[in-house]
């Protein structure tokens, strides 16, 4: 029976996590971008387009956070917007060849993330740990 808050595994996983959001965050801030931004790029990434409601699903954003997220990449000139052919009241979002190259370079920042929150880590207790946060994350 733990004995205090920081005895209490979801106390431990929620430090790991707050820890972990925290570098990215602030390595994606240097970069110019956000952690919504990268979310919608990278769920954007390899697919012609989006309508901005399944952008919102797949990147598990709130419409709202999808909306302004959309809003500042377009004015990055990151993505485009476009209204549906086939449904006029939804918009298709995709990646701008600007967005894609800011893509690739962010991809290579959030990896060099990986290996500075895990690095303490060898490659099985990565694996480990991958396999035990899937778990309990199903």
């Amino acid at each position: 029976m733990p004995t205090s808050w920081s005895d209490l595994e979801t106390s431990l996983l929620a430090r790991a996590a707050t820890h972990a959001h925290a570098v990215l965050a602030g390595r994606l801030s240097d970069a110019g971008s956000s952690a919504f931004e990268y979310r919608v790029l990278t769920t954007l990434a390899g697919v012609e387009h989006r309508t901005q409601a399944d952008l919102g699903r797949a990147a598990s954003l709130d419409r709202s956070d999808v909306t302004a997220t959309v809003r500042t990449l377009e004015g990055k000139g990151l993505v485009t917007r476009r209204p549906d052919p086939e449904h006029a009241r939804r918009v298709l979002v995709a990646l701008s060849p600007a967005g894609v190259a800011a893509f690739a370079e962010l991809a290579v920042v959030v990896n060099e993330v990986q290996g500075e929150v895990f690095g303490v880590l060898d490659r099985e207790d990565r694996a480990r740990l991958w396999h035990l946060l899937e778990r309990l994350t199903d």
